[in-house]
């Protein structure tokens, strides 16, 4: 088995460290999905390898990795860093022909607070009756299972685009308090928009699941290949239907202020290898 160390490579951040140039070059404008390593909590790492294996695999606590080829036998890893990870060394396995061993650094990162007030029938989504937790239990199934897909092949290249054109009113991982009480982090981005704005498909991809869940109101996961999965929530109207190929710019829908929300306005977030990792490492710098 061999082993090798990569160090972690972030934006100099609250408790970050100082780290060595090596993945500075990693801005990559070959790979397949353009990404810049930075793996802090709700991050995304990068890790480059080479090999001659035609298919090789990755995987971070046994989770299969998305895996893209970057210029003749070289190879890139990209790892979603869950929000609640403890920081510190980490190790990445990658098969080939045999077994190797690459170790990457988590980096600590703080967000800022959001207090939220629900006022009348929203209360609910605070404290949700009996009938409520069961439709809750129930549908919590059936997202964590839309979560843990993982098809092959890469369904998407280059980066991906805003969805809609309204200004961020949430940005990622924000600590929420809804009416005083802490609840889990904000998982995604909050876009601005006007009842029934047209929603884009982010990317090229297939239309993993359509629904309207308690919190989520109506939503559409899209399924972009390799456990990288795109998701829309809190629409007004569904335009797509399960099992459909879609390209990037595509109408899937409209916004709305379904489910757990305090006006219109789109929530988008994106799974990476079944964590939720802050999309705007997905667009280009003019689209953030």
């Amino acid at each position: 088995m061999m082993e090798k160390f990569i160090p972690g490579l972030g934006k100099l951040r609250k408790n970050s460290l100082h780290f060595s140039l090596l993945l500075l070059l990693n801005s990559i404008v070959l790979a397949s999905i353009p990404v810049t390593n930075n793996p802090i909590l709700g991050g995304i790492a990068v890790v480059d390898f080479t090999t001659q294996h035609p298919n090789p695999k990755a995987f971070y606590n046994k989770i299969p990795l998305y895996v893209q080829p970057i210029k003749d036998q070289h190879w890139q890893v990209l790892i979603g860093i869950p929000l609640q990870e403890k920081p510190g060394k980490k190790t990445l396995i990658v098969e080939d022909f045999s077994t190797q061993r690459f170790y990457f650094e988590v980096i600590d990162y703080n967000y800022d607070e959001q207090h939220i007030t629900l006022k009348n029938d929203k209360k609910k989504y605070l404290n949700p009756n009996l009938q409520h937790l069961d439709r809750i239990n129930k549908e919590r199934l059936i997202l964590s299972e839309a979560r843990k897909t993982f098809s092959k092949p890469a369904l998407s290249k280059g980066h991906f685009i805003r969805p809609v054109k309204g200004i961020t009113t949430s940005p990622f991982g924000l600590r929420r308090f809804y009416n005083g009480q802490a609840r889990r982090a904000h998982t995604g981005l909050d876009y601005a928009g006007d009842m029934n704005t047209p929603i884009l498909s982010a990317a090229d991809g297939k239309v993993l699941l359509t629904g309207h869940f308690f919190f989520n109101g109506k939503t559409v996961f899209i399924d972009h290949g390799q456990g990288l999965i795109s998701v829309y929530i809190h629409m007004n109207k569904i335009a797509v239907k399960q099992n459909q190929m879609i390209k990037q710019g595509e109408i899937i829908g409209t916004v709305g202020q379904t489910g757990r929300t305090t006006g219109a306005h789109l929530h988008w977030g994106v799974y990476l290898n079944q964590v939720s990792v802050n999309p705007n490492l997905l667009l280009k710098k003019n689209e953030i």
